[in-house]
Order: structure tokens, then sequence, then C-alpha cells
């Protein structure tokens, strides 16, 4: 199915050719990148309603984001992602009512999980180069996020948690702050309303990236009391602390946010399928699939 699917990005993008070559490998490479990201699974959004939503949502966001950015090249930049994204939501999520098997993205059963030194190195440069580079980046989003924060909630602008990280090692991790203390209660405040579906709250733990206490993929870091949750009831929780925690990671991105112990269980073999099966192409997949799981946390808390 998703051969068909990129044979397709190849087709609507040719038309684009008229404009140049330039315009066609602009279309091609943003109609990839947008089915990459946002289809997912084929399975699990075609079985679930919810994230068909989100695959269209972003598709159609991130394609006019593309094609307001590549303008000059052609005006049309953004016609190919939109008329899939067209095909996908208006018939085939109306004919199609598949059902997804999820736990071939979970390790259920136990299994030997082996050290990657040569791999840990090489994410390790990747992590500081990337998370350098995304200082860079966001740097004028953290400084309007950080003036916007001062202005309407005062300070302090940052808050630091205890988390556990790799071998159960605690640290501080950094996050905007986006709740305050109002007649004994804490309540989120109206920044936070937008920062936290967006997960534009969590762009502080670049530092933690930077640092090493995180990695920018990897199992989510946990407060002390899921830990101690996940260590007296998941047998195999403390595998998941092979690896550093991550930005983001495949329970994040596959998974929703957990209440329930039963809940916890299935998160975590999510992240015990990631550390088992770890690699470069594995948290490529990770990073390119969480604007699916951003915009369809983004739709829940619409909801």
């Amino acid at each position: 199915m998703d051969r068909l699917w990129y044979l397709l990005d190849l087709s609507l993008a040719l038309p684009l050719l008229l404009n140049g070559f330039d315009a066609f490998i602009a279309a091609l490479g943003v109609c990839v990148f947008i089915s990459f990201s946002m289809r997912g699974y084929e399975g699990i959004t075609f079985s679930d309603p919810d994230k068909q939503k989100a695959s269209s949502l972003g598709s159609v966001v991130l394609s006019c984001l593309f094609g307001a950015l590549l303008i000059r090249l052609s005006p049309w930049i953004a016609l190919p992602t939109l008329t899939l994204t067209a095909l996908r939501y208006f018939f085939l999520y109306r004919l199609s009512h598949e059902s997804f098997n999820e736990e071939k993205l979970m390790l259920i059963e136990r299994e030997p999980i082996e050290t990657k030194k040569t791999y840990d190195r090489i994410k390790r440069v990747l992590d500081i180069v990337l998370g350098v580079a995304m200082l860079v980046l966001f740097g004028p989003v953290i400084g309007v996020i950080v003036l916007t924060s001062v202005i309407s909630s005062g300070r302090p602008v940052f808050i630091c948690q205890k988390r556990i990280g790799k071998d159960c090692r605690e640290f501080e991790m950094y996050k905007f702050r986006t709740f305050e203390t109002k007649a004994g209660k804490d309540r989120i405040t109206r920044l936070g309303r937008f920062l936290r579906p967006l997960r534009l709250d969590e762009l502080p733990q670049i530092i933690n990236i930077i640092k090493g206490d995180m990695s920018l993929v990897g199992p989510r870091p946990e407060l002390p009391s899921f830990h101690s949750l996940g260590m007296e009831n998941i047998p195999d929780y403390p595998l998941r602390l092979l690896v550093k925690p991550g930005l983001t990671g495949w329970a994040q991105i596959n998974y929703k946010y957990t209440t329930t112990l039963e809940e916890y269980k299935v998160k975590t073999a999510y992240d015990l399928y990631y550390v088992k099966n770890r690699s470069l192409m594995l948290d490529f997949r990770c990073l390119l699939k969480t604007p699916f799981a951003v915009f369809l946390a983004l739709l829940r808390s619409d909801g």
C-alpha cells in the first residue's frame, strides 16, 4: 500500500515539471515527507477515525506551510499533497474499514536486548549537533514564549522536574511553566493551553539533550512516582532504562498518554520494542512521525 502512495506522489508531482525541474523536485519532496510523517501506518490510520482526521489536518497544514515557503518555485507546490489528502479523506476512509494489530509495534514477550556501543556513540554526536541546531532554529520561538509568559503570568518562566533517566539516574528536566496556583489549586495558564497540545512547553528540554541527560529519541523520562509504579508492577520495566529518555519516541508517537497501570504496561511494551530494535533508521522514523502525534494530541485536546 505504501509503495502505491509513493507512486501517486510521483505521478501528481510530474506536472510540476512544466514549472521547472526545481519545482518538480520540491513538490515531490513535500509529497514524500508528508506521506511518511502524516500517514503513519496505513492500518492504524484507516482503523481509527481520530487518526484519520489528524492525518488529514496535519497534511493540509504542512502542505500549506511548505507551499508558502516554496511559492517562489511554483504556486502549485502544495497541490499534489492536497489532492492526495482529499482523495484519502473523502473516498478511501469512507470505503475502507481495516483493523490493525498494534501488537506488532510492541515487544510483548521477553527477548534478549543487546548493547549497541557504536550506535550509542553516533547517536550522542547527532544529539549534540541536532540539539544545537534546534536551539538556534527555535531560539526566536523560545524568546517569544519567554516574553509572553513573563507578561501574562509572571515568573518563573521555567520549571525543573525530577525525572528518571538511563540506568535509574535522576536528573532535572526543564520545561516552560504552564500551571499557576490560585486558591490553593493548580490551574493551567492561558499560555499553557496553547503550548501543551503543541508540546512547545518541552522546548527547554533541548538543553537536557545537549547536556546528555536525554536524547532526541527514546522512552519518555518518567516522574519518580511513575518509575516506582513501573518497577513494582511491570517485570521488564527496568529494560527501558538501558537507553536515555527522549524528547520523542516510539511510545510517544504510537500510543496515548497513560492514566492507569494497564495502559502503562502497554506503553512500556512500546518502549521495549524501541529498546530492542533501536537504530538510526528507527530514530529517524520517530522524528518524522512526531508531527502526526502532535496533530493527534491537538485534535483530542480540542475534543
